[in-house]
C-alpha cells in the first residue's frame, strides 16, 4: 500500500528526471531545490541539490547560526572612550581614545550617550586629538565585484567602529514654499543640494521613494523630485564619505550638542595600555543582532559579525580569515556537511560565495535542533508580514519564515515552512541564471505549490 508514495518520492530524486518536473518558467538547470523535514531525516525533494549555487544573502544563514551557537544570544559588543591623562578641571590636554568593538548596532544614540557621559564627567573641552581606534579589526577585506556600487547601502563594507552604518537620513518637510530638508545626523562639510519641489497631488500613495530620489556625490546630498503634500515627514537616505572622515563629522556634532569643544583633530590610532575608561556603551544582545541581519538582509552587519568571530577565536591574526576558520570548524563540530562551501565575507554579498542547497538545507535542520532555535527562526522574515518578505506571499494561504538572497543573476529562498497537512518542513530554492530578476514570482509559486503538495515538484501553471 506504501509502495507507489515512496517510488514517486525516490523518483524526485533522479537528475535524469528533471525534464518531467513542472517548475513553471524556471528551467530545470536554473534552480536547485531541497526540502526535507524541519526536524531532521532525509530529503523528501531534492533537485541539483548538491551542486555548489551562489546562495546571495542565504549564506547570512550560515553566519547567524554559527555566531548564536559559538558566542550565545546574549553576547554583546562594546564602544568605549578612554584616556590615559587625567581632565584638568574641565579640560582633557590629550588624546581621547574612541575604542571600536566591531558592534553593528552601533548608531547615532549610542554615540550622543558617550558624548553625556563625558560631558558628566565634567569634561567640556578636548584640548587634544580624538583618536579612532580600529584595532578590533585587522582587516575587513572587501566585497570584490560591487566597486560599481560602493555609493549603496548595501556595500558599506564593515568596520570596526562602525557608525550609523555610515549614512545620513534626511527628513523631508512638504510646506508651501517648497520643500526643508532635515539631515540625521548633521554633519560638518556636508552640503545639501536641494532640487526638489511640490507637486499638485495630495497623496504619497507608493511611498516617499516613487517621488524623491537622493544621491551623495562627494560633499553634496542631492535631493531631487516632486513631492505631494501627502509625503511631509517621508525618509530617505543614502551612505556618504569614507569611515574615518564620516566618524569624524558624527563625533564633532554630537560632542558639539553636548556642549563640548573639540580643538584637536580626529585620526586614527592605538590605545594605550594604561588608558583609562571614561565612557562605555554596549550593544542589543546578539539575538536582537540577528533578528535585525535576517529580518532586514543587511549586510555590513552581517560583515561585522563574521568579522567578530574571527576577532572572537583568532588564530592567525586576520580577522577575515580566521572567522572563516571558526565557521568552518564550527561547523565540523556539528558534523554539518557542507558540500561545494566557499566562503568570503559570510554576508552572501558575493560573486564568489558558493553553498549547496542540501548544505544549506542541513543547516536548516540544525538550526530547529539548535539550543538557540528560538532566537534563530524568529530572525528569520514572514511571509507576507515582515522583513523582505512583508510584500511576498501577500494573499496567500502560504506560512512560512523564509531568508531571502537576492543579486543579479541571484535569487534565493531558504527556511521553515509548514504545508497544508499540518507538518514543517525546511526548504531551500537557489536560482543562479541571468534571468533571475524575471523569475521571483515563478519561484514563489513553486514555494507555495510545495507547501500544498509537499514531496512533489510543481508550479502553478
Amino acid at each position: 500500500m506504501m509502495l507507489r508514495p515512496l517510488l514517486a518520492a525516490c523518483c524526485l530524486l533522479l537528475p535524469s528526471l528533471a525534464h518531467a518536473l513542472n517548475l513553471g518558467a524556471i528551467r530545470p538547470d536554473e534552480v536547485a531545490i531541497w526540502m526535507a523535514p524541519q526536524d531532521g531525516g532525509p530529503a523528501i525533494v531534492q533537485h541539483r541539490a548538491d551542486a555548489p549555487m551562489n546562495p546571495a544573502s542565504t549564506m547570512k544563514l550560515l553566519t547567524t547560526l554559527s555566531a548564536l551557537e559559538l558566542l550565545a544570544p546574549d553576547y554583546r559588543w562594546r564602544t568605549e572612550l578612554l584616556a590615559d591623562a587625567r581632565p584638568r578641571g574641565d579640560t582633557l590636554d590629550g588624546p581621547l581614545y574612541w575604542k571600536g568593538g566591531g558592534d553593528p548596532h552601533f548608531d547615532r544614540n549610542d554615540l550622543a550617550a558617550l558624548a553625556r557621559d563625558l560631558r558628566g564627567r565634567g569634561i567640556r573641552h578636548l584640548a587634544g586629538d580624538v583618536v579612532l581606534d580600529k584595532q578590533r579589526f585587522a582587516r575587513t577585506g572587501s566585497a570584490d565585484d560591487f566597486a560599481s556600487d560602493s555609493d549603496k547601502a548595501f556595500a558599506v563594507p564593515p568596520d570596526a567602529l562602525l557608525a550609523h552604518l555610515k549614512v545620513v537620513w534626511t527628513t523631508l518637510f512638504v510646506q508651501p514654499d517648497g520643500v526643508r530638508v532635515a539631515l540625521d545626523p548633521p554633519l560638518d562639510g556636508l552640503k545639501v543640494d536641494n532640487r526638489l519641489t511640490v507637486s499638485q497631488q495630495a497623496n504619497c500613495e507608493g511611498g516617499v521613494k516613487r517621488y524623491a530620489s537622493l544621491s551623495a556625490q562627494g560633499d553634496t546630498l542631492r535631493l531631487e523630485g516632486a513631492l505631494p503634500a501627502g509625503c511631509d515627514g517621508g525618509k530617505l537616505f543614502a551612505p556618504v564619505w569614507e569611515h574615518d572622515a564620516y566618524q569624524a563629522a558624527m563625533f564633532a556634532a554630537l560632542w558639539r550638542e553636548a556642549g563640548g569643544s573639540l580643538a584637536g583633530q580626529v585620526r586614527r590610532g592605538l590605545t594605550p595600555a594604561n588608558a583609562v575608561t571614561l565612557a562605555s556603551v554596549s550593544s542589543p544582545t546578539l539575538a536582537e543582532v540577528v533578528r535585525d541581519i535576517n529580518k532586514y538582509s543587511n549586510n555590513t552587519m552581517a560583515r561585522q559579525l563574521f568579522l567578530t568571530l574571527g576577532a572572537e577565536f583568532a588564530q592567525e591574526g586576520d580577522v577575515l580569515r580566521d572567522g572563516e576558520a571558526a565557521v568552518r570548524r564550527w561547523a565540523t563540530q556539528r558534523k554539518l556537511a557542507l558540500p561545494g562551501l566557499q566562503l568570503e565575507n559570510g554576508s552572501g554579498l558575493s560573486r564568489r560565495e558558493r553553498i549547496s542547497a542540501a548544505g544549506l538545507g542541513a543547516l536548516l535542520q540544525a538550526g530547529a535542533n539548535s539550543p538557540y532555535a528560538p532566537e534563530f527562526m524568529a530572525s528569520l522574515p514572514i511571509a507576507a508580514r515582515d522583513g523582505t518578505l512583508r510584500r511576498r506571499f501577500v494573499g496567500q494561504p502560504v506560512e512560512a519564515r523564509l531568508k531571502t538572497g537576492s543579486l543579479n543573476d541571484v535569487r534565493a529562498l531558504a527556511g521553515y515552512v509548514k504545508a497544508v497537512d499540518g507538518r514543517r518542513y525546511a526548504l531551500v530554492v537557489l536560482i543562479n541564471s541571468p534571468r533571475a530578476s524575471e523569475l521571483t514570482p515563478a519561484m514563489d509559486a513553486l514555494v507555495a505549490g510545495l507547501i500544498r503538495h509537499p514531496g512533489r515538484l510543481e508550479a502553478e501553471p
